[in-house]
């Protein structure tokens, strides 16, 4: 498996699924947006095994199917993810998975489209520093809400694209107001402070009123001081519009809370 996509409890991906679709999709409102997790490299699996017991001298019968957790190392160690799957730690999810062959799994519901594994919860662990002799690592399970139902049920589709890179989620930013001119802005990621004013700063320009909210009537790109000059009428705070609404104008992977 190289990845995950979870969706809200008693919702799916659509039939006529497709690259554009899943990657607007993960721009939608909630509660239609879904998230993906990437990438995965090792795989463990612990519990989903068959329970048995023996009545009197009687043979072996099957009681049931063990609790089922399927923990998946990540390729480093995200802090962003690993602080938004703590704070949703106890929230249930239906979880699709995905191979490096663009297959697709999930639960066959007798519909045209699969459903979701349904999962109890989704946490994460990591070593967030670097040991002596290891990178920083983190990991994350996936708690099934019935284990034999992901046995019996399960399924797969094949995928005409790459999910991998549409998958990558939303970085939550800040538009924040700076002290070299009365109307000049950066755009700054919230973990880590990261100025990317330069990456949307011309998409941002372009757009203006259909990306902005606040009464917005101009945007101009400084180069020179990186940063975004933005006029409006009133006194309404400027601030990005949903990511629903930045994806419709270009503008990709980010969201201001």
């Amino acid at each position: 498996m190289k990845g995950a996509i979870l969706v809200e409890p008693g919702t799916k991906l659509p039939e006529d699924l497709t690259g554009d679709k899943l990657e607007e999709l993960c721009h939608a409102d909630r509660p239609d947006r879904v998230y993906g997790i990437i990438t995965f490299t090792e795989y463990a699996k612990n519990g989903g095994e068959v329970q048995t017991s023996a009545n009197g001298y009687g043979g072996e019968e099957v009681t049931g199917i063990s609790a089922r957790k399927d923990t998946y190392t990540l390729n480093k160690f995200y802090p962003e993810l690993h602080a938004s799957l703590t704070k949703n730690a106890t929230k249930a999810w239906e979880v699709y998975f995905f191979d490096e062959d663009n297959v697709l799994y999930g639960i066959n519901d007798g519909t045209d489209m699969l459903a979701g594994f349904p999962m109890s919860c989704v946490y994460s662990d990591a070593t967030p520093h670097p040991t002596s002799s290891a990178k920083a690592t983190m990991t994350v399970t996936f708690a099934h809400a019935d284990a034999k139902l992901s046995i019996m049920d399960f399924d797969y589709i094949q995928l005409d694209f790459k999910p991998q890179r549409l998958v990558l989620g939303l970085t939550l930013v800040s538009l924040v107001k700076v002290t070299t001119g009365e109307n000049d802005y950066k755009i700054i990621e919230n973990m880590g402070g990261n100025d990317v004013t330069a990456v949307y700063a011309s998409l941002i320009s372009a757009g203006v009123s259909t990306v902005l909210t606040g009464n917005p009537t101009a945007a101009t790109y400084n180069e020179d001081a990186n940063t975004i000059t933005i006029t409006s009428t009133g006194d309404t705070v400027i601030r990005l519009k949903s990511p629903k609404e930045l994806y419709e104008n270009g503008i990709k992977g980010i969201e201001q809370l």
